[in-house]
C-alpha cells in the first residue's frame, strides 16, 4: 500500500513545506487535493504547490468532494447526496478550465493531474469546447502556447471508477481512444457501496496490450521512470 501526501491546499506556504518535507520518501506516490477548492485552482496562489510537485516528481490527485466556503452548484445548495456525488464531475470540469487557461501546463509542463472518481467521459466534450472558444479568444490568453484539448491530453490522467457506461457499449471505446488508453487508471473505489469489480467493470473487451496499460503500467509509468533515472 502506498499513501498520498495530505496538504491543507488552501495553506499554500504550509502545503510546500509538507510536500518538501516528504519528497523522497517512497511510500508516498501523490499529493492529494479536494476538487472543490476556495478559488479556481489554476489560479496563481496555487502555483507554488504545482511547483513544489514538479520539484519532487509527484502527480497532483484530485478527489471529491472538499468545500472551499461556497455553495457546491453555481446556484445554491442541492438538496440531495445524488447531487453531490454527480456534481464532483462538474467541479473538476471547473478546475481542469482553470488549469489550462490560466496557463498552468504551459508554466509547469510536466505536471501531472490525476482526477479521481469523478468519470472521464465528458473529457472530450470539454476539450472540443474549449479549443473552439479559445481559438476565437486567444488574443485573451498570449501565455498559451498549444490548444487546450494538447495541454490535457499532455498532462492529465483519469481514474476509471466511476465506470461510463453509454447505452451503447462501442461509444465507450470511441472516448477512450480521443483520451488515450494510457491516460487512463483502473480504480475500484473498494469498500465503497458503489465500488467497481475488475472483472466486471469495464463494458467492452480490451485487448491485451490496453488491458496492461489500464490495470498497471500506466500506474507504474512514474515509478518505472524513477528506476531508469
Amino acid at each position: 500500500l502506498k499513501a498520498s501526501i495530505v496538504i491543507p491546499y488552501e495553506n499554500v506556504e504550509a502545503s510546500v513545506a509538507e510536500i518538501d518535507r516528504l519528497a523522497g520518501d517512497k511510500r508516498f506516490v501523490q499529493i492529494l487535493i479536494m476538487s472543490r477548492t476556495a478559488e479556481p485552482l489554476g489560479q496563481r496562489k496555487y502555483w507554488p504547490i504545482f511547483e513544489a510537485a514538479v520539484r519532487a516528481n509527484l502527480p497532483i490527485g484530485v478527489h471529491a468532494f472538499g468545500y472551499g466556503g461556497f455553495p457546491v452548484t453555481g446556484s445554491g445548495w442541492p438538496s440531495y447526496y445524488t447531487e453531490e456525488m454527480t456534481g464532483h464531475a462538474a467541479s473538476c470540469q471547473s478546475l481542469v478550465n482553470s488549469m489550462v487557461i490560466e496557463g498552468v501546463f504551459e508554466r509547469f509542463p510536466t505536471l501531472k493531474l490525476v482526477l479521481t472518481e469523478s468519470g472521464f467521459s465528458w473529457m472530450p466534450s470539454l476539450a472540443w469546447r474549449l479549443d473552439k472558444i479559445w481559438n476565437r479568444l486567444k488574443s485573451e490568453t498570449p501565455h498559451l502556447k498549444l490548444l487546450p484539448a494538447e495541454y490535457i491530453k499532455r498532462n492529465i490522467w483519469f481514474t476509471t471508477q466511476p465506470m461510463d457506461e453509454p447505452e451503447k457499449r462501442k461509444y465507450l471505446g470511441d472516448i477512450i481512444e480521443w483520451i488515450g488508453w494510457d491516460r487512463l487508471i483502473f480504480a475500484t473505489d473498494y469498500p465503497h457501496w458503489d465500488w467497481d469489480d475488475p472483472h466486471w467493470a469495464l463494458p467492452i473487451r480490451p485487448s491485451e496490450d490496453q488491458r496492461k496499460l489500464l490495470f498497471r503500467e500506466n500506474d507504474l509509468e512514474d515509478q518505472n521512470r524513477d528506476q531508469r533515472l
